[in-house]
Parts: structure tokens; sequence; C-alpha cells
């Protein structure tokens, strides 16, 4: 659920974007979202879901959510700036168009699922840890 809700966060402000750069085009930009949402899919479930997996797991033992959240837009900003260099360099359009929109993305999503931890008080029968993990 966060991942999609981080797909769709992340295409509405880029049609955000686009409307304050370019007023008088408003109407047309904000006519390709669906479409953009759709395929923005694939790159999503390429990039986004396995990245949120991973740093899940790494943050597995962290009890703060807020500390997940940060990660995840830190993840975010990172992971959209590789992506968004590899396809317009290293310019100002990369961290305008990618890095933010997908930073801000990334902390909506997993803001989304906060109320889907489980918090686990008790200790592991195996390592006497304790642990935190999501449904």
């Amino acid at each position: 659920m966060g991942v999609l809700l981080s797909d769709v966060v992340f295409f509405l402000v880029q049609a955000f974007i686009g409307v304050v750069r370019s007023p008088q085009h408003a109407e047309y930009q904000l006519s390709f979202l669906p479409i953009l949402v759709v395929f923005g899919a694939l790159p999503v479930c390429l990039v986004a879901f396995p990245t949120a997996i991973l740093l899940g797991r790494v943050l597995r033992n962290i009890r703060s959510q807020w500390v997940h959240v940060a990660a995840f837009i830190l993840a975010g900003a990172l992971v959209g700036n590789l992506v968004g260099a590899s396809f317009t360099g290293w310019t100002s359009h990369t961290l305008i168009q990618m890095t933010i929109p997908a930073a801000l993305a990334a902390g909506v999503g997993r803001l989304c699922i906060w109320n889907l931890v489980i918090v686990n008080d008790f200790p592991s029968p195996s390592d006497g840890s304790t642990v935190t993990h999501e449904r």
C-alpha cells in the first residue's frame, strides 16, 4: 500500500511542479497524470519496491517510526537522484524533477503505513532481542 501511494504522490508532486512552472499549460499537464501513474508503476516496482523492502529489513530493530520515515525520505532522495541522473544527467532539473518528488513520495508512503506496524516488546526466544516488523 505504501508503494502504491508513493507512486501517486510522486506524480502529483511532478504535476504540481509542472503547473507552477507553466501555469498556462496546467490543464494539458494534468490530463497526463493518470497515464503517468499507470506507466510509472513499472519503475516503481523495479526500483522503489525493492529499495523499500531492503530499507524495511535494515530498520527492523529500530522502534522509532520517525527514524523510519526520515530514512525513507533520505533513501527516496538518493534513489531519485541516481535514477534521475541516469536519464537527465547531473542537472538542476534532476534535483527538482526527480529527487524532491521521490523523497516526498517515499516519506508519505512510509507515513501511510505507520499504523500497520507492529512493535513486539517481548524478547524473541531465539536471540533475546526485541523485534519490530510490519504486516
